[in-house]
């Protein structure tokens, strides 16, 4: 087994680095002097970090080879130097820009070692199985176990490229987090009156259509072309219709709104009834509290930096 003795958790300023991680995202850069070098996520179990691939002068016309050959979801021998840059350490490669031009072996790693997946799988499973029990409604029940159960990848997939809950599992916690959210929203507004069945229906099955948009490669999950050419609110609606059978046509219109319309004003179609405001807000709070969270994780009292995924300053008081 090759050796892991470094981990992101770790990563310490000035430290050298040289140990495997995955590879869970690659983009090429330009570099303000119009050069090019290659920023990549990397994670194991500990978590995810930033890494920066620069390579050497000789190699310079060479940088947009080398990102080509890394393939996101593999194990890379990381070899460089860790960097604190805005308040985040990141590892730096110069000389070590060869290495990506072959992942490592996986006959050759502990596989407990590099798998980045925070979620009670039970806990969660339970939690959503509770949230749907609470729709009395037959057919609205049976729309909402039909599309999850014929969605096997539901609880396994992230329910972002990077953002927030970028994780294994990390779609199926946003979404229960999501449904609860908006269940008390619901009963905190005075005299409201919400339709509980068609919001918590709604809430359930508003990312369905993100287990479509990812795959399964290696020790992580990458998008597919769907995910930006379609988009997974398309693709949701899509399984919603395929399971609407025994359902009010004006409720599942309703939740079909609520799907359509979960980005709030951020998306094309705008919410417009109070149920889908209310998954609007409890997706959006969902989504900052888990980004806002995980940017500052690391931080010790009285520190401040630029939060990767939520893309505002953060503070640990």
């Amino acid at each position: 087994m090759l050796e892991k003795a470094v981990f992101v958790q770790g990563l310490r300023e000035d430290m050298r680095v040289d140990a495997p991680f995955v590879v869970e995202t690659a983009g090429l850069k330009e570099k303000r002097d119009g050069g090019k070098y290659i920023q990549l996520t990397i994670s194991d179990r500990t978590g995810r970090g930033t890494c920066k691939v620069w390579g050497t002068p000789d190699c310079a016309g060479q940088i947009e080879e080398f990102y080509r050959a890394i393939q996101v979801g593999e194990v890379y021998r990381i070899l460089g130097y860790a960097r604190v840059y805005n308040g985040t350490c990141e590892v730096n490669v110069n000389d070590g820009i060869a290495d990506f031009l072959t992942p490592v072996p996986a006959d050759t790693l502990d596989p407990s070692h590099f798998i980045y997946a925070p979620v009670d799988y039970e806990n969660v499973r339970r939690g959503l199985a509770r949230m749907a029990a609470k729709i009395a409604d037959p057919g609205i029940y049976s729309l909402v176990s039909g599309v999850m159960n014929s969605t096997p990848a539901f609880l396994e997939a992230p329910a972002a490229k990077v953002r927030h809950h970028a994780y294994i599992g990390g779609l199926a916690e946003h979404t229960l987090e999501t449904a609860e959210m908006a269940l008390s929203l619901s009963g905190t507004v005075s005299r409201a009156r919400m339709d509980t069945d068609v919001l918590l229906a709604g809430a359930l099955l508003h990312d369905v259509g993100k287990a479509a948009c990812f795959r399964r490669q290696g020790f992580s999950f990458v998008a597919l072309p769907d995910y930006t050419l379609v988009g997974h609110t398309a693709i949701g609606a899509a399984a919603l219709l395929r399971h609407s059978a025994g359902v009010d046509p004006a409720r599942f219109a309703h939740i079909l709104h609520i799907l359509m319309a979960h980005h709030g004003p951020h998306g094309e179609i705008q919410p417009r009834t109070p149920e889908a405001w209310t998954v609007h807000f409890a997706d959006n709070a969902s989504a900052t509290l888990r980004a806002a969270c995980d940017d500052t994780a690391d931080l010790a009292p009285g520190e401040g930096k630029q939060g990767a995924r939520s893309g505002a300053p953060v503070y640990r008081f």
